[in-house]
């Protein structure tokens, strides 16, 4: 009896080893990497756990994650000479205190995301050129811990202190001259538009939000190398600048407490057959000034002028509006329209967890699952609506508070004898937003296959 326990108890031990080995860890910057000495700048981090497809694998994958991240990281910052930089103040302290954990199941194909600041783990006080390895520990660290080592070494350039000055100052006496022109929004895309027309590339880039371009672009991975490709004169990468503009036509301007919106017809000639494009910039004023955050080149034919991006709609025309964006995989547009709370507190990893978790680990997981949905990181099956391709609205039906919309989707597979129909409803739940907003929004939906 004896030993059938030990056998099923080093049978089990196994099993959740050859679990853990599963586990997929990965990290990288989460905006930069170049930085200066000290803790006052903080290096931060995207760790990223999953449990990738394979035809091996059809188990989920179980882990701790601590919730003080230094018990569940390690990372290991050197020279390039092999020297460790030292450990940050009160790292040693955190090893030996034992906090609350989350059990997390992450099924085949799914992943979790975190950020973390580096300068928790190590001191960062010294210049110079480093190599940065890291470790996961999908059971938290203890004596008998395996680790998961990351799939990547970052290099990490810290530069001196003095160099940092004198940038911080050049920053700062940029940034007070833009807030000393006080240009309005129409003026700031405007003279972006034109600069790059001209080539005065440096100037173009005054009035760009890198970090939130770079959040939703699909061909840029980092600030550094959307501020070096525009630099150098290519423009690809933002929408509507990838040619020079001959001309502009102002139509609506809107001015916010801390948005603003402006949408024009550009028109261009770039070899020598001319085209009009519907432009719509968003800027937001987060340092005392305009800033452009988003753009949208629209195409005759795209979507309906009139109603793009608006919220003041009735529940179908929301309707009509989300999933027409889902259809473009324009999903800044689309999540305007659908709040996705209820879809991520039903995902298998936080069923169980989320009544427990705190408003601000909500909205971490809710930021994080917009980010990646945005900028395209999510795998299709993953993706909310992705099967939605020819769709009509069927009924519909609100009060001053509540609504439902039905809709009827065909969408078309091939098969070895013809193409084959399948029919789904799809019912969404919407709700108006509290004050001052006011806006209806899908909170939720529900499917169900039609059998004919």
């Amino acid at each position: 009896m004896v030993r059938r326990l030990t056998l099923l108890f080093l049978f089990a031990l196994t099993a959740v080893f050859s679990a853990q080995a599963d586990v997929r860890f990965s990290i990288r910057y989460h905006d930069k990497n170049i930085y200066y000495p000290g803790n006052d700048d903080e290096i931060k981090l995207k760790l990223t756990m999953s449990n990738p497809v394979n035809h091996d694998n059809s188990n989920d994958v179980t882990i701790y994650l601590a919730d003080d991240p230094r018990q569940s990281f390690g990372f290991d910052l050197r020279s390039l000479t092999g020297e460790p930089m030292p450990l940050a103040e009160g790292y040693a302290s955190s090893q030996n205190e034992r906090g609350a954990y989350r059990v997390i199941h992450l099924a085949p194909g799914q992943d979790l995301s975190i950020t973390v600041q580096l300068n928790d783990w190590v001191d960062l006080s010294k210049p110079g050129q480093y190599r940065l390895t890291g470790s996961f520990y999908p059971q938290m660290k203890n004596q008998n811990s395996i680790a998961v080592q990351a799939d990547s070494v970052l290099d990490l350039s810290v530069l001196p202190d003095a160099e940092r000055r004198w940038e911080d100052e050049l920053d700062m006496e940029v940034r007070n001259a833009l807030i000393r022109r006080d240009l309005d929004p129409w003026s700031i895309v405007r003279e972006t538009l034109e600069n790059r027309r001209d080539s005065r590339f440096n100037r173009a880039m005054l009035y760009l939000d890198f970090e939130s371009l770079t959040r939703i672009s699909l061909l840029i991975d980092d600030v550094e190398s959307l501020e070096n490709s525009l630099r150098e004169g290519s423009w690809n990468t933002i929408p509507g600048f990838e040619h020079p503009v001959t001309s502009l036509e102002l139509i609506s301007s809107q001015v916010f407490t801390r948005e603003a919106r402006v949408r024009l017809k550009a028109s261009y000639e770039p070899y020598g057959e001319r085209f009009i494009r519907d432009l719509r910039f968003y800027l937001h004023n987060p340092e005392g000034y305009w800033q452009i955050r988003r753009v949208e080149a629209l195409s005759a034919g795209d979507v309906d002028p009139a109603t793009y991006g608006r919220l003041d709609l009735n529940p179908p025309d929301v309707v009509s509006e989300l999933l027409r964006a889902v259809q473009r995989g324009d999903w800044e547009i689309a999540l305007r329209y659908y709040d996705t709370t209820d879809l991520i507190r039903n995902l298998p990893e936080y069923r169980d967890t989320w009544k427990d978790m705190s408003y601000t680990e909500h909205r971490r997981l809710l930021t994080d699952y917009r980010n990646k949905l945005i900028s395209g990181q999510l795998d299709e099956e993953r993706q909310p609506l992705s099967d939605i391709e020819s769709w009509k609205i069927t009924r519909v039906s609100y009060t001053e508070s509540e609504g439902t919309v039905t809709v009827e989707n065909i969408r078309t597979f091939s098969t070895a004898d013809r193409p084959m129909d399948q029919h789904t409803i799809y019912t969404f739940r919407l709700e108006k937003t509290p004050e001052p907003d006011e806006r209806w929004q899908v909170v939720r939906y529900d499917t169900s296959i039609v059998r004919r």
